[in-house]
């Protein structure tokens, strides 16, 4: 499961709550002095005793630098450790940049200013987990599993245990287990997750878990792309062609979905339809090295020696190492 934006974490606190000195920075430390932060440099540099003004500066180097975000975050926590968020805006860092027995430690320090956060408990039980102490994790996954709010949380725990220790089947009963118990509020990631261990055996419930993806997130087509290949390992052509379909009336530029309905066509000879396909394909991702490669196939077997290499160098030029796509500029050169 990935990690969710600090900013939300931020946000899932505030919801559920009621309510030494750092060095001067070195003048050739560019990032702290960019147009966006120096103002909040500046100002530390006045106040070095702010707890605030570090955190917020830790905030916005969280997407960019969460290296410089932790030791911002963990001076904060030093200065005004009775603030949840310092903790957590640590703890998050510290996941991010691998360092996971600090976070642990972190996400601990913030669990004693909220006692029970399931947020934070959950958030601890992923640092254990990175850091390879199952029984721990699996140990806080049992005590948010007797609260119901935080059921699905638990359950997707033990299914990343399960995960880790290549227990497959026991994943997916977990995972199933937590969507059961979150329904419509299920993490997106944890269902396509799902899906796609169960497309992997090629089970009959895959496309269940597939659309249930597409409907916590209607604007992304990946859950219909993987539902698409699905069918069409299954040999059921009809459906995966309806399904590619689906997918760009969802998202018009999904590039991979162009090229397996033009594929779809070739495999038919159908060169002047799969010709339309692979255009479309170019045209909503024109660095595509695959799009230009078979659409210089069209050509090719449509007679258009000239546009057929002219397409294959594209190719080559998008993928160096495309060695299809230079056997065939050889071929057609000749």
């Amino acid at each position: 499961m990935k990690y969710l934006p600090l900013l939300f974490l931020l946000l899932c606190l505030a919801c559920q709550q009621n309510g030494t000195k750092q060095t001067a920075d070195k003048p050739g430390d560019s990032v702290l002095h960019s147009p966006l932060l120096l103002p909040l440099t500046d100002s530390i540099r006045q106040f070095p005793d702010n707890a605030n003004l570090y955190f917020r500066r830790g905030l916005l180097l969280f997407n960019t630098d969460p290296a410089l975000a932790l030791n911002d975050f963990e001076k904060a926590a030093q200065l005004d450790p009775k603030v949840t968020d310092h903790w957590a805006g640590a703890g998050e860092a510290a996941l991010v940049t691998e360092q996971y027995e600090k976070a642990g430690n972190f996400f601990e320090k913030a669990l004693q200013t909220v006692p029970g956060n399931t947020y934070l408990q959950y958030r601890l039980a992923t640092a254990w987990i990175e850091k390879g102490h199952y029984e721990r994790a699996d140990s806080l996954a049992g005590v948010m599993g007797q609260k119901q709010a935080s059921a699905p949380q638990s359950f997707y725990l033990k299914a990343r245990i399960a995960e880790d220790k290549k227990d497959t089947t026991q994943a997916i009963a977990h995972l199933k287990a937590a969507i059961a118990a979150g329904g419509k509020e299920s993490e997106y990631n944890a269902v396509l997750e799902l899906a796609d261990l169960l497309h992997v055996r090629h089970a009959p419930d895959a496309p269940k878990y597939y659309e249930l993806a597409l409907e916590l997130d209607p604007t992304n087509a990946d859950p219909l792309f993987e539902l698409a290949k699905y069918y069409e390992e299954l040999g059921k052509a009809k459906e995966a062609t309806a399904t590619y379909k689906r997918c760009v009336e969802t998202d018009p530029g999904y590039a991979p979905a162009y090229i397996a309905l033009g594929k779809q066509e070739t495999a038919r000879r159908q060169w002047k339809a799969g010709l339309s396909f692979f255009n479309l394909a170019a045209r909503a991702r024109p660095n595509e090295a695959e799009a230009y490669y078979y659409r210089g196939q069209c050509y090719e077997q449509l007679g258009n020696k000239a546009a057929a290499a002219d397409d294959y160098r594209k190719a080559i030029s998008f993928k160096r190492d495309y060695s299809e796509a230079k056997v065939a500029l050889e071929k057609v050169s000749r």
